[in-house]
Order: structure tokens, then C-alpha cells, then sequence
């Protein structure tokens, strides 16, 4: 029975990891881009731009007095400001525009310290695409919800693996065959997956709150709540501060006042965004938030009536509620943002280690397959998974190349500019998923697409230095380095696109010995293990 049901066990892994896998590395990979979010936002725009060391002298009172000016602010949708920081030296400001009386238009400004208006934030978008792309693969609406399940299915994968491999965790932790394809892959997708494990049970259950915390809140409503989700908000600690509109309009000032007086209320947080509602209203508030320097992970925020100064609300810790604050530390971790690049840089390893093992999964799945000579198989569904495993991964990473090198080369004033690099991202990625799916030369086919992916690759930064050499010269003396550390990520994955490629056009022992040519990812693993051990 044991014996039965660790075999279904097995099974059920199996399936479960091979049919969410082209998924799943979509996910993992945009999302170990995504660490670095704001690195990639300036790569793209501040080399257009002038950019200063000085981000502390800007006035809020001077910017929302020249959009005003410029601009028919829509009281009901209010005005945000994302302050300037030691990464992003460029104020964001977003508000919605009222272009009629029941239509609006949403606005994204970029603006200077001394309040001047230098471009338009849609523009510049490509981080934020693949940052969407990670949590909801741009899928309107069932998105969000289909990366949950899709995350659920990762988390029991997760389960099933440590269960599956529960006897041997510790005698064979450091287990390493060399001599078999399947022996290799089976103790690469352990060894990683078990030394990567608390950061794929962190990365499973985070990604559950936040893509099917709707479900949640709604299970919660109906069961305990009646149905009421105002009760089930307030008792989250969700703080509704709202006033009566007067329609009586007042100039939007003293905010410069109101930040010294939340500067001095929050103490040592470091405010980083501004929210105005009701807009133009006399009933019009303000919101300062920021982190906690003295605290992990820890938000808080003051709110003042700006006609007359009085304040409104105040946390005093972590938005004084267990709940709110553990969603907080739960989005940190999952975003790796709260201690610098060497954490980032440690998440992004682990990263692209889980799609090593989504890779070495699909594999031995393969490698299973192609042993079982004697039984029927069906020709279409292997190809179809080799196109997923070669066309997905690899078209993966050379549509999120081209989608670089279209952010740097596009004009900066072209029309829907940042639908037009997704819409090219999807283009590329379905043709490579087309193409893998049509060719049988697997292995050549593999080696030459490596090949062109890490040429691209390789544009981004001649390109960068080609274009943009004085913004980025600017950048650097006004210490901002995202270019370099951008250029230095995508030159890390070139070269590894480059010595796959290569050990692809090698002979090996397995081409020589099979009926039939080896498939080009399985000696690509052969290899990538064959160099470790060598190491």
C-alpha cells in the first residue's frame, strides 16, 4: 500500500508540475525581474532625462499648483504623488483628468524637483508589464485568479515533492550521478529544490494571498459577516475616512506645511507617497505614508483635513492592526525589498533556480517517455510538450530580450508606445511556441535560437551605450547605477544562453548511443551538470 501510494504520489507530481510549467516559468521568470522593478523603470526613462542627486528640495504646493494650471483635476478620483528616492530620482504623479461630465481620462506625469513636467509615465512601461505580466500574466479580470490556482498547484507540487522525497532528504542531500541523463536531472531538481525550499513555500503562500485574497474576503463575508463587507473590512483594520463632499471648491495648499507636520508625527518613517481625495473639495484630506526605518517592515501613515490642518487619523503601529501588518510583512518578503540588493540579488538566484527545476522536471518526464519504447506513444502530445518546454522557456526569455531592446529604441513620443513592446513581447513568445512546435531538428533548432537569444541579450547595453552613453554618464555621477545593474543581469543571462547554445553543438556519448537524436534541452542539462561536477 505504501509502495501504491508513494507511486501515485509520483505520478500526480509529475502531472501536476508538467502541465503548469510553461506557466510557471513565465511567472518566476518575470517575476525575478520583477525584484528589480525599480532598477528597470530607470533604466528605461531617467537616461532621457536630466537626473540630480538632490531629491529632498521639491515642493508639493509648487507641482500640484502647475498641474492645476495645466490640468482639469477630477475631484472624485483624487491625486497621488510617489516622492522621489535614492532609486528613483523622478517625481510620479497620478490623477485622473475630467474631459467631460461623466469622463476621464487617467494621467501619469513625470515630474522634476522644481515642479516641471518632463514627460509622461505611460510612456515607460515596460517594468511595470513584466511585473503584471508575473502576478497576472495580462489576462483581463480571471488573471489574477488563474496565477493563484496556478500558484495553488505549485504549492502542492511543493508538498507532494517533500513527501515523495521525505526518506532520503538528509542521506542523499548531497547526492550527484553523473552517469545517467535522468540520475542527473532527478538530484539537480532535489538539491535545488530542497535547499530553495523555504523560499518556495514563502513565494507559494504569498503569492496565494495575494492573487486569491478575494476569495478569501468573500468566504469571510458570507461565513461570518453575514454577508456585510464593511463588518469584515472593519474588522480588518481597513480605516474608511471619509468626508462629505461640500462642493464648495478650495485651493489645494499647505501641503508643504502638512508634510513637515507628518514628518514630525511619523518620526522615523520615511514618507514616500502623498494622497489627496476629494480632490478641490473644501471636504478634500491628505495622506502621508511611508516605512519604518526603526522597525521591520512596518508602514504607517497620518491623514489631516487640509482646509483646516486638523488630522484625521494616525497609526501607531503598522497600520494599528495584526492584519494589516502581516499583509505588509508578507509583501516585503515576497518582494525582497527590505534589505537592499543582496537580498534581491539572492532572491533572483533562487529564481532562476526554480526554473532550472521546472526545466529538469519536464525532462525526466520526457527522458520517461522516450524509455518506454515498447508502448504506444502519442507523437502530437511529446511534441507539443517539447514545443512548451523549448519554445515556451527559451521563446520566454528572447521576447523579454526584444521587449528590452523595443523600450530603448522606440521613440519616446510614439503612440501607445508600452502597448505596442507587450503587443510585440506576445508576438515573439507565440512565434517561438509556433515555430518549436513545427520544427523536429530540436537540437539545431534549439542551439541556433540560444544563440540569437543571447545576441540580443547582448544589444541591450551596446545598444544603451550607443543612444543613451550621456543620460547614463549623468545617472552615474549623479550616483544612480540601475543601468549598469541591468546591463550586468541581462549579460549574466546571455552568457548562460551562449554556453548552453554551445555545449548543444558538442557530440555527446547519448547522441551516439540512442536510435534517435537527443532532445536539445535534455543535453543542455547533460552538459550544465557535466561543468558541475568538472567544478
Amino acid at each position: 500500500m505504501k509502495r501504491d501510494a508513494l507511486k501515485a504520489l509520483t505520478n500526480a507530481h509529475a502531472w501536476v508540475g508538467l502541465i503548469i510549467s510553461t506557466i510557471l516559468f513565465i511567472i518566476f521568470f518575470a517575476g525575478s525581474l520583477s525584484l528589480f522593478r525599480d532598477d528597470i523603470i530607470a533604466w528605461e526613462r531617467s537616461p532621457h532625462f536630466s537626473v540630480t542627486s538632490d531629491i529632498e528640495q521639491f515642493s508639493l504646493d509648487n507641482i500640484v499648483a502647475k498641474v492645476v494650471k495645466k490640468y482639469d483635476v477630477d475631484m472624485e478620483g483624487g491625486l497621488k504623488v510617489i516622492f522621489p528616492s535614492v532609486k528613483e530620482p523622478i517625481i510620479n504623479l497620478y490623477f485622473e483628468q475630467k474631459i467631460a461630465a461623466d469622463q476621464h481620462l487617467d494621467q501619469h506625469l513625470l515630474v522634476s524637483a522644481d515642479g516641471k513636467i518632463i514627460g509622461d509615465g505611460d510612456s515607460f512601461e515596460w517594468a511595470n508589464f513584466l511585473y503584471r505580466l508575473h502576478y497576472n500574466l495580462h489576462i483581463p479580470e480571471v488573471g489574477l485568479y488563474f496565477v493563484g490556482i496556478v500558484t495553488l498547484f505549485f504549492f502542492v507540487a511543493l508538498i507532494s515533492g517533500v513527501v515523495i522525497h521525505w526518506r532520503k532528504i538528509i542521506s542523499k542531500f548531497f547526492q550527484y550521478r553523473k552517469d545517467g541523463k535522468k540520475d542527473k536531472w532527478l538530484d539537480a531538481h532535489n538539491l535545488i529544490g530542497v535547499m530553495g525550499l523555504p523560499f518556495h513555500i514563502m513565494y507559494a503562500f504569498s503569492g496565494l494571498v495575494f492573487n486569491l485574497l478575494i476569495v478569501y474576503q468573500i468566504s469571510y463575508a458570507v461565513a461570518l459577516y453575514g454577508g456585510d463587507q464593511g463588518k469584515l473590512l472593519k474588522a480588518a483594520g481597513v480605516v474608511d475616512i471619509h468626508l462629505e463632499e461640500t462642493n464648495i471648491a478650495v485651493p489645494m495648499q499647505g501641503l508643504d506645511r502638512l508634510l513637515l507636520t507628518a514628518k514630525r508625527s511619523l518620526g522615523e518613517v520615511d514618507i514616500t507617497r502623498m494622497t489627496i481625495d476629494h480632490f478641490g473639495d473644501e471636504s478634500a484630506s491628505v495622506t502621508f505614508s511611508g516605512f519604518d526605518n526603526s522597525q521591520f517592515s512596518t508602514n504607517k501613515e497620518v491623514t489631516y483635513h487640509i482646509a483646516s490642518g486638523r488630522e484625521l487619523y494616525l497609526t501607531k503601529n503598522n497600520n494599528d492592526n495584526n492584519l494589516r501588518g502581516g499583509l505588509t510583512v508578507i509583501a516585503n518578503l515576497h518582494f525582497g525589498n527590505f534589505a537592499g540588493y543582496s537580498l534581491r540579488i539572492l532572491f533572483f538566484i533562487l529564481g532562476i533556480g526554480t526554473c532550472y527545476i521546472i526545466l529538469t522536471g519536464n525532462l525526466m518526464w520526457l527522458q520517461k517517455k522516450a524509455n518506454l519504447r515498447s508502448e504506444k506513444q502519442n507523437e502530437f502530445g511529446l511534441q507539443l510538450v517539447k514545443a512548451m518546454t523549448t519554445g515556451g522557456f527559451i521563446g520566454t526569455v528572447f521576447a523579454t530580450a526584444v521587449g528590452f531592446i523595443c523600450a530603448r529604441v522606440l521613440p519616446t513620443d510614439l503612440l501607445d508606445r508600452s502597448d505596442v513592446i507587450g503587443q510585440i513581447f506576445f508576438a515573439c513568445l507565440g512565434a517561438s511556441l509556433l515555430v518549436s512546435l513545427a520544427i523536429k531538428a530540436q537540437q539545431q533548432f534549439s542551439a541556433i535560437f540560444l544563440k540569437i537569444t543571447a545576441l540580443a541579450l547582448i544589444m541591450i547595453p551596446i545598444l544603451d551605450w550607443l543612444m543613451m552613453s550621456s543620460g547614463i554618464i549623468a545617472m552615474l555621477k549623479a550616483g544612480y547605477f540601475d543601468v549598469i545593474i541591468i546591463e550586468v543581469i541581462l549579460l549574466s543571462l546571455a552568457l548562460c544562453c551562449w554556453l548552453i547554445s554551445s555545449k548543444l553543438l558538442v557530440p555527446t556519448e547519448a547522441t551516439v548511443e540512442d536510435d534517435k537524436p537527443s532532445n536539445p534541452l535534455d543535453m543542455a542539462a547533460q552538459s550544465i551538470g557535466r561543468s558541475r561536477v568538472s567544478n
